[in-house]
């Protein structure tokens, strides 16, 4: 099997072509449909059983994806091995054949040959030792098949092309241009001299450039691109030339205008191989030093040089190089950019504080950017991740606040905010997190196009902090944070279903704001808790059913008489793996009337958990005591009595218990019992509290 890199998601339209015949500048340096299809068609004759071996293709491809896109060290070596196991059963192919009888199956053999061992010396950079030495091996490999080859056609056409490329790699330029003399003439005996004309001038150029000839290079490049090189229509191999031509001016706006350029007219892949090149030739130079940039650099190229060493597996040097291009490039989007690719490799490094600096730096840098949000997120997030040692909790906190207050309408300030909350719930700090959950700015309350949206967790958190704190203070709370921060439509209606659900019908925003609620369920709860119906119809909202039962009970104390709506209410509700509880449902069975199977509910629950006995008694005490009827209080009064015989005579809860239960003598008929009960306690285990003891002074007098 061959040595796949997964890693690489490089697009090689050639992979449908036989593997032989392209000149190595049109299939290191060309990705593009448009540019491999002359050469398509100018092979497509020549395909033979022999281009099917997998291994061959692949490794081929692999080489193409590579040149493109280097990759670190160790892997590298393997993909070498894999180009000499390749290179061995193409040579092996070609002992076992007899030229004479199958010359055409042997030329595609030695091209393939050749072919490989030029794509194997454009793995390094141009002028480089391991380069130089791979392109000597490539020139050996192209003579001998030039040896073995007939004297005309296209087969030695390519391979004196592939020979010229390998002189040039190996620093010949003489025997480079010599070549593609020889070259010119063996085409001239073909049909395809026009296909292969653009690949031949561009290696001319190349020949040039080696030579230290600039002003025939740059003649000869006028004469391709002429007076506005943008919209001169050629291939991306002699836009690659034209690219190490700017490279040997050292004009770095020009180079990095070029690689834009060279994206737009040939894509992605195409701006890979020319980051490569230029990060190369800039290597090879000494631009890799760890000096600040000077004035006049490019912050586009420092990008380059950084994917060069990202890919190389190099991972401070190219962390280092996204801090240059981040710290000198004026475009905030790109700087922002660099800074968080830089700080992502900083963290994994272990060197979270730099990183954190690195992006706060930045988001300081351009401060009108939305994108600097972004950065001020990542880092909060790298120092939540890094710990107390690299960011306290307040320091993190102190980066989410800033970008809400910084950047507001920002989709970081939305994550931020959402962030302090889910944070602040952690820490049980539900009113906190409620608060927060309203100080969302108009743009993000007007998006409701999700689930999670910012109404959606405002109604949830609210409703968890009241919840936790039933108290008319979380209310108050509620009603200024919406009065702050609620100047929304949506957040109005928010703060008015939310009224509705939770505060008190004496609420003095209650009559107001009830006119004010959506649609749909708020409506109806609205109605039915004013007692103007006895049902509600609509579904109510995801994760409030918990608040809405414990407001509807809450009601019900306060008006017993609805205990058989809310009862059939709350049992009508749709049910999941947490709500209802069998103990809410079993006082909800008590208040809709079904007293027989609640009470077999609570037998069952009492036989399989007596542990849990006490709750069990008091929620069946306190559901029938809301009643009226004799009959319920007497119901009542045994489960008060039963809660109050299990627990310790004296203990604070016992008390509870025992005034319940006189409490329930004498609602069910049997006042001089319940007096004469007060005024035992008060005699042989008098409570300690002041309160306790009134609760029985006024029981024993009633």
């Amino acid at each position: 099997m061959s040595y796949r890199l997964k890693r690489l998601n490089f697009v090689v339209v050639a992979t449908c072509l036989p593997a032989m015949l392209l000149a190595t500048v049109g299939l290191a340096q060309t990705t593009s449909d448009a540019t491999n299809t002359n050469s398509a068609n100018r092979t497509s004759r020549l395909v033979d059983t022999s281009s099917g071996d997998s291994h061959v293709q692949s490794t081929r491809n692999d080489l193409i994806e590579v040149i493109a896109r280097p990759i670190p060290d160790d892997k590298l070596s393997l993909l070498l091995t894999n180009v000499g196991e390749a290179d061995g059963r193409l040579e092996a192919q070609l002992n076992e054949l007899q030229s004479s009888e199958s010359p055409r199956e042997v030329s595609l053999l030695w091209l393939s040959r050749v072919e490989l061992a030029v794509l194997k010396s454009e793995l390094f950079a141009e002028g480089s030792g391991d380069g130089v030495a791979s392109a000597a091996e490539a020139v050996k490999i192209a003579e001998a098949a030039l040896s073995a080859l007939p004297s005309g056609g296209i087969a030695r056409a390519e391979v004196l092309r592939l020979l010229a490329e390998a002189h040039l790699r190996q620093g010949d330029a003489r025997s480079a241009a010599a070549v593609l003399r020889e070259s010119a003439g063996a085409v001239a005996t073909t049909s395809e001299s026009s296909s292969s004309s653009e690949s031949v001038r561009a290696l001319r150029i190349r020949v040039a450039l080696s030579a230290g000839d600039m002003e025939t290079a740059n003649n000869m490049l006028d004469a391709v691109y002429g007076s506005d090189p943008t919209a001169a229509n050629v291939g991306v191999a002699m836009d690659l030339v034209r690219l190490r031509y700017l490279l040997t001016q050292k004009e770095e706006r020009a180079i990095a205008d070029w690689l834009e350029i060279i994206r737009k007219r040939h894509g992605v892949n195409a701006k890979d191989r020319a980051d490569t090149i230029v990060a190369q030739t800039r290597l090879q130079s000494g631009m890799d030093s760890a000096n600040p940039p000077g004035d006049g650099s490019d912050p586009r190229l420092w990008i380059a040089d950084a994917m060069y060493y990202l890919r190389r597996g190099q991972s401070m040097q190219a962390a280092l190089h996204f801090a240059k291009a981040a710290v000198s490039d004026d475009v905030a989007t790109r700087s922002v950019d660099s800074a968080m690719k830089a700080a992502a490799i900083l963290s994994r490094q272990s060197n979270a504080k730099a990183a954190i600096e690195l992006l706060r730096r930045i988001s300081q840098r351009h401060p009108n950017s939305t994108s600097s949000a972004d950065a001020l997120l990542q880092a909060a997030t790298i120092g939540q991740a890094a710990g107390p040692t690299v960011a306290s909790d307040a320091d993190v906190e102190a980066m989410l606040i800033q970008i809400t207050h910084q950047w507001p309408e920002s989709q970081s300030a939305f994550a931020a905010r959402r962030w302090r909350m889910a944070w602040a719930e952690r820490q049980s700090e539900w009113l906190e997190a409620a608060k927060i959950s309203v100080q969302f700015v108009d743009v993000h309350w007007a998006d409701e196009s999700s689930g999670d949206s910012v109404r959606t967790q405002a109604i949830r958190s609210w409703a968890n902090a009241w919840i936790h704190q039933p108290s008319p203070e979380v209310i108050a709370a509620m009603h200024q944070a919406f009065q702050e921060h609620g100047a929304t439509e949506t957040a109005r209606q928010t703060h008015a279903d939310l009224t509705v659900l939770l505060a008190e019908k004496s609420d003095a925003l209650w009559s107001e704001l009830q006119k004010e609620t959506s649609d749909g369920f708020f409506q109806q709860l609205a109605s039915f808790r004013q007692n103007q119906t006895d049902l509600i119809e609509a579904s109510p909202p995801a994760d409030v059913n918990d608040a809405l039962a414990m407001r509807l009970e809450l009601d019900v104390v306060q008006n017993p008489v609805r205990r058989v709506d809310v009862g059939r209410y709350l049992l009508s509700l749709p049910s999941d793996r947490e709500f209802p509880t069998d103990l809410q449902r079993a006082g909800w069975l008590i208040w809709a009337g079904q007293r027989d199977a609640a009470e077999t509910l609570i037998a069952t629950e009492l036989q399989q958990s007596p542990s849990g006995a006490d709750e069990w008694c008091r929620r069946a005490a306190t559901s029938y005591a809301v009643s009226q009827s004799k009959s319920d209080q007497k119901h009542a009064a045994r489960w008060w009595k039963r809660l109050a015989d299990g627990l310790p005579q004296g203990d604070p809860s016992w008390h509870s218990a025992m005034i319940g239960w006189i409490q329930a003598v004498a609602a069910s008929g049997d006042p001089d019992k319940a007096r004469a009960s007060a005024k035992m306690v008060l005699l042989t285990i008098p409570p300690t509290d002041r309160m306790t003891r009134d609760a029985y002074e006024r029981l024993s007098q009633q």
